[in-house]
């Protein structure tokens, strides 16, 4: 009885090693797998579980549908973010709504730099900062798909809410940041 309580346990340990290598390769697989999610929310964003790269599902050769605008500082991603909701104001109170697509594009850039070099907001106001922005992400990217269908009922709107973020934003900063 002994002996085979033994052999028995030898045979699980057994099992169990030998199993390692296939439980290694099945979780490389699931990293290669899911490798490039941060790469596709920074590209592109999420419509509820599909990631959506804007230079690949519009039809524009792999490349963003513009030039990718970059901020050196969080100071410059917030000028932008108000000279661009202006921009796009005008331009829907005119009717134009075809180039306001664009502004969304470079207003999300201008998010995803908020995101990365906000480190100036600590405790509390960086957990708000943190819900606030991914809105505006959000936001911003309504107004993208909104004016690239040319809805313009739908743009104003989307844009109402990108400008409704920016002082509950603004706020969430210590003063002189912006």
């Amino acid at each position: 009885m002994i002996i085979r309580a033994k052999i028995l346990t030898l045979a699980t340990v057994a099992a169990a090693v030998l199993s390692i290598p296939a439980f290694a390769e099945d979780y490389d697989r699931g990293l290669e797998k899911h490798r490039g999610v941060n790469v596709a929310a920074n590209d592109g964003h999420d419509h509820g579980g599909e990631a959506h790269d804007h230079g690949k599902d519009h039809g524009h050769d792999d490349k963003s549908h513009y030039d990718t605008k970059t901020f050196a500082s969080v100071k410059d991603a917030w000028a932008f973010l108000g000279t661009a909701t202006a921009d796009a104001e005008k331009l829907a109170a005119e009717g134009k709504i075809e180039p306001i697509h664009e502004l969304a594009e470079q207003i999300g850039a201008a998010v995803h730099t908020l995101e990365d070099k906000s480190d100036m907001v600590t405790g509390d106001a960086k957990k708000k900062l943190t819900a606030a922005l991914k809105q505006l992400d959000k936001a911003a990217d309504e107004l993208h798909h909104s004016a690239e269908g040319k809805d313009a009922d739908a743009t104003s709107l989307n844009l109402k809410k990108v400008k409704g973020l920016l002082p509950l934003i603004q706020g969430l900063y210590p003063a002189g940041a912006l």
